[in-house]
């Protein structure tokens, strides 16, 4: 069964959500589950306590950053996303033409190239983010039971996303391996 990070602490499902009031209830919650507060209880208790603190943090992290927000809405709406999805041809072709591009600049040592192609990424990724809150906007808004057919735009978005972030952490790789 999947768990609601959303009702774990004490928010309400939505995509736009005040990260200071997660925080909050994040600190909040995990104040009342650390294992450390437990140290006289039964071994039991002590051991739920420590698989729910580690559910908070899953729960944390999670609604922390939009595109695992965005996934955990859409599993909670019974929408899955699969390794195979089917994607746009479009889409496919700009990723390799983009990836092309990467590795070009990487083997000619172009730094100029690849902070501007980095940058680029983030702004296109960014703009696609607000999309998706846009249409988690449009489906949050609609009548009891009307989204349904919103949802397969924000599933789409979401594959989107998954490749451009996929695309973008390769500038992380290049940054680490530095």
């Amino acid at each position: 069964m999947q768990s609601d990070h959303f009702q774990m602490l004490g928010l309400e499902r939505r995509f736009a959500i005040d990260l200071a009031e997660l925080e909050r209830r994040y600190l909040e919650r995990s104040r009342e589950v650390h294992p450390d507060r437990q140290g006289g209880r039964p071994a039991g208790e002590r051991a739920a306590a420590a698989g729910e603190a580690m559910q908070l943090n899953l729960a944390y992290r999670t609604l922390k950053r939009e595109l695992p927000r965005a996934e955990h809405l859409l599993q909670l709406a019974g929408v899955r996303i699969g390794d195979n999805e089917p994607v746009e041809q479009d889409l496919l072709m700009e990723i390799l033409e983009l990836r092309e591009e990467l590795a070009n600049a990487r083997a000619s040592g172009d730094a100029a190239a690849l902070a501007r192609m980095e940058s680029a990424a983030r702004t296109r990724e960014r703009a696609e983010l607000d999309r998706l809150g846009a249409l988690f906007a449009e489906f949050e808004d609609a009548p009891q039971g009307g989204g349904g057919p919103v949802l397969q735009r924000i599933k789409d978005q979401v594959i989107l996303l998954r490749y451009l972030a996929r695309y973008r952490e390769a500038f992380e790789d290049d940054a680490e391996a530095a």
